[in-house]
């Protein structure tokens, strides 16, 4: 597979020119050459604050900004990015006055801006900061909105009407006092809704999973699960990020942990539904996966079992109107105090450990994956084993369930009042994995090393969560709808057309790690590039600064926020056009388009002016043109616009500037 440097040795982009898979899938893939329709790789924007320095954006249009949370610095940096090929700060919002202790999530919508944070501790519950695009808290709630433990994502509704959060409650241990397990240690995972149409934004109602207290087994059944030890339902609920459906009725909450999505009803402010996710089985041929770390990229089929256990979540729309959901399937283990049955109240005991160590050695088909693929990681607790046994550091399983599914799915929400399975209705099986190795083989199911800065070895991953997929966006630009995967330990980001929910087409990937640098050293120059992309924004053509749909991913380990585009076919408007007038003379001056269309390039433009008097046109390869005004036709207002050209056709037309020919 060729690799294409069109940047910088720091921003090596790799696109497609063709793609040959090795491997049998069940699913179709296509590429575009590398002038044509894909992520272009525009700019950079740099924390300055290394690990941590960025991971979730949000994004203003009417002021072209975006508000980076800043783990380190425990701030939102404002940004400017008017020119996104050099994006310029513009100040940071410091909530620690407020008694902030951490920030999770920012969202942005109508130029509010709603900024998810941590106070006390994560076990407390979470305040949402409001703030003006200028970063000025709003007047009436400057102490922020109270809302359930550890608010992990925030969002607006599509029709602005509410500000929700994800409170994913974590415990801080699975230790027991006086024989329970407290809230104060395991707070209730919850959902709050902010009415933000007033002046000052409401109180918020949040929802808990209380009801559900009684249905673990019926979770479990569907393809979810309920195993934090000793915990209730309404504890063990872990809500991670929402989408909603465009038309606001519903939210979507992924339950990563527990592998499972609840649906909200956003009119009575009630939960709908828990869907489990149920099981892939990499044993099928297009759903492998690389589980050998042996240096050696080789994606084949397995007798293990995926959890999905989705992280970002996203709504897709069908031709016929019919609501999807897409996640990223990144997966997660649990690793807590007392998780194995333990009774220290320092000793971290985790729930991901290698086949090799929890095997059942009777078993002839457990010992067969074991000598295959002995050092994957897997899960002791449900499903491997049922939810009424309690699990030990001696449990020994006779399953294989690994964390993620290495892939994106797509799924249609049921609506269905209770416990319910979501019907999966296309997966990217093997793919990404597949991807990755012909795209970024020397970085393949790698990570970075966060204690000397520098790349961890090839396949370093492999035995974990492969590539690591963990956010996804949807977006609308030239009468297309497109997709856009994260993989976090890959480093890279994967565009596909998703016009057909049913079955989504890979269009790029582009990656902009560099390999010889360090997340670490380098934090003010980011000599890595960008590393770990966390939170994706899709900006549509009619809310960007170029004209162009863009791109914006936030990275964790560089902490810098990446910025790409998606081209259209033609040319963007050109910008600043002026014109002025002298004897027989009208010229003409402007800025080359902010895009110049798939194939990189104007061949020239078209100027045309009209008057009363008639119409004068003239063509050039400049930015500068020059107009002769007959003497029948002087002494009039002429309404001039240009027009760029290219390979593909005409691009859109400038605005209108006016002149007095003389």
């Amino acid at each position: 597979m060729k690799r294409i440097n069109r940047f910088p040795k720091a921003i090596a982009a790799i696109s497609l020119v063709a793609l040959v898979l090795p491997i049998t899938m069940s699913h179709s893939a296509s590429a575009v050459t590398t002038s044509g329709m894909g992520l272009h790789y525009l700019g950079r924007w740099v924390s300055g604050s290394g690990v941590g320095g960025a991971e979730i954006s949000a994004y203003d249009p009417a002021s072209h900004r975006i508000f980076v949370t800043n783990g380190t610095t425990n701030q939102i940096d404002v940004v400017d990015i008017s020119d996104p090929t050099s994006p310029q700060k513009v100040k940071s919002i410091d909530l620690a006055a407020k008694g902030v202790i951490g920030i999770q999530s920012v969202a942005a919508k109508d130029g509010l801006v709603a900024i998810a944070t941590s106070l006390v501790s994560t076990q407390s519950n979470g305040r949402i900061f409001f703030a003006d695009t200028n970063g000025i808290l709003v007047k009436g709630a400057e102490s922020g909105i109270e809302v359930g433990a550890q608010p992990d994502h925030v969002s607006f509704s599509p029709d602005g009407r509410y500000v929700v959060s994800a409170n994913e409650g974590e415990p801080s241990s699975y230790c027991l006092t006086d024989g329970k397990l407290p809230t104060t240690t395991d707070p209730y995972g919850s959902i709050s809704f902010i009415d933000v149409t007033g002046t000052v934004p409401s109180a918020a109602t949040t929802l808990n999973f209380e009801t559900y207290n009684d249905r673990a087994g019926a979770i479990t059944f569907q393809g979810g699960r309920v195993f934090g030890p000793n915990a209730t339902t309404a504890q063990d609920l872990e809500p991670e990020y929402i989408t909603f459906s465009r038309d606001s009725k519903y939210a979507y909450v992924t339950l990563q942990e527990n592998n499972a999505i609840a649906t909200i009803d956003v009119a009575t402010k009630s939960i709908l539904e828990i869907s489990g996710l149920g099981y892939k089985n990499h044993s099928v041929a297009g759903k492998g996966l690389d589980a050998i770390a042996d240096g050696t990229p080789k994606v084949a089929t397995q007798n293990v079992m995926g959890m999905y256990q989705p992280d970002h979540i996203a709504s897709l729309k069908g031709a016929d109107g019919t609501d999807y959901v897409v996640t990223a399937n990144e997966g997660d283990a649990r690793s807590y105090a007392c998780l194995l049955g333990g009774t220290s109240t320092t000793t971290l005991e985790s729930e991901d450990s290698k086949i090799s160590l929890v095997y059942d050695s009777t078993d002839t088909g457990i010992t067969a994956v074991k000598d295959a693929v002995g050092s994957l990681v897997v899960t002791p607790f449900a499903p491997a084993t049922a939810r009424a046994i309690a699990v030990t550091g001696s449990t020994k399983v006779k399953t294989a369930y690994s964390f993620g599914s290495r892939s994106f799915s797509v799924w249609r929400p049921a609506k269905v009042a209770g416990v319910d399975t979501m019907d999966q209705v296309w997966d990217s099986g093997d793919l990404l994995e597949t991807l990755t190795a012909q795209l970024n083989p020397t970085g393949y199911n790698s990570d970075w090393n966060t204690t000397n800065g520098g790349p961890n070895a090839l396949e370093s991953r492999s035995t974990k969560k492969g590539p690591e997929p963990e956010g996804v966006e949807v977006g609308y630009a030239y009468g297309t709808q497109w997709i856009v995967v994260g993989m976090e330990r890959d480093g890279g980001i994967a565009l596909f057309n998703g016009n057909d929910p049913l079955n989504p087409v890979f269009v790029d990937y582009i990656n902009t790690a560099n390999r010889d640098g360090n997340v670490i050293s380098g934090k003010a120059t980011a000599t890595a590039g960008d590393v770990s992309p966390e939170g994706i924004v899709f900006v549509s053509p009619e809310d960007s600064p170029t004209g162009s749909a863009l791109v914006i991913v936030s990275y964790e380990l560089s902490g810098t926020v990446g910025i790409y585009e998606i081209p259209s076919m033609l040319p963007t408007a050109p910008r600043s056009v002026k014109a002025s007038a002298s004897s027989g003379k009208i010229a003409l001056s402007f800025k080359t388009p902010a895009s110049l269309g798939w194939k990189g390039a104007v061949t020239g433009y078209m100027a045309s002016c009209s008057s009363p008097k008639g119409k004068l046109s003239k063509t050039g390869t400049s930015t500068k043109i020059a107009i002769t005004v007959p003497a029948a036709k002087r002494n009039a207002i002429f309404k001039c616009t240009i027009t760029p050209t290219s390979i593909d056709g005409n691009g859109t037309k400038s605005s209108v500037v006016s002149v007095v020919s003389k």
